[in-house]
């Protein structure tokens, strides 16, 4: 298979974004481009942005390469457009959601606490020991807002509520930090 450089648009990998961005519409569809920031927005993986700078240039890639159709509709004075997937664009979401093989599908999750870690050395110990504090105090903060979120949706997550499924692995992650700030608490106080 020739580089991904060297493919054509139309069969060159996507990028999780675009992904995700298909997945909703071919989910949700048909739907607008305001409808799909909504939904990232809402998601408990912040690492998407909602914002009309990131949704609206996506949707044109999807458009342009097949994978979503748009179709103009009437609505005030500007009309929107509604978008759905095509067939291609199912077969190739199909084809994406099993890549999990790949480094950055198996390999850590950003985590932009860990990252700050790295450079505590910049910090005198109290004020590592205040950015431990407070980030664990963020991270119960979301891990409780995350849990309300669940026990709103329902008592039990059923095996087809995918995105329920989905917050149970946030929640896990950020019960995973809380245990390893415990441990670089722990480590610094010597």
């Amino acid at each position: 298979m020739p580089p991904r450089s060297q493919r054509p648009r139309s069969e060159r990998a996507l990028t999780d974004l675009e992904a995700c961005v298909l997945g909703v519409v071919w989910r949700d569809g048909p739907c607008t481009a305001y409808a799909v920031r909504r939904e990232l927005a809402g998601s408990s993986t912040p690492r998407w942005s909602a914002s009309a700078g990131s949704i609206y240039p996506v949707l044109q890639r999807l458009e342009a390469v097949g994978l979503v159709a748009a179709t103009a509709r009437s609505w005030g004075v500007r009309g929107k457009r509604e978008f759905a997937a095509t067939t291609a664009g199912r077969d190739r979401l199909r084809s994406w959601v099993p890549e999990v093989g790949a480094p950055e599908a198996g390999g850590p999750a950003y985590d932009p606490i860990r990252t700050r870690v790295c450079f505590l050395a910049a910090l005198t110990a109290v004020e590592r020991r205040r950015f431990l504090s407070d980030a664990e105090r963020s991270t119960r903060a979301s891990l409780a807002q995350l849990r309300r979120e669940l026990r709103q949706a329902g008592a039990r997550i059923q095996a087809d509520d995918f995105e329920g499924l989905s917050r149970l692995g946030s929640i896990g992650e950020l019960e995973a930090r809380l245990r390893w700030l415990g441990q670089v608490r722990r480590m610094l106080s010597g």
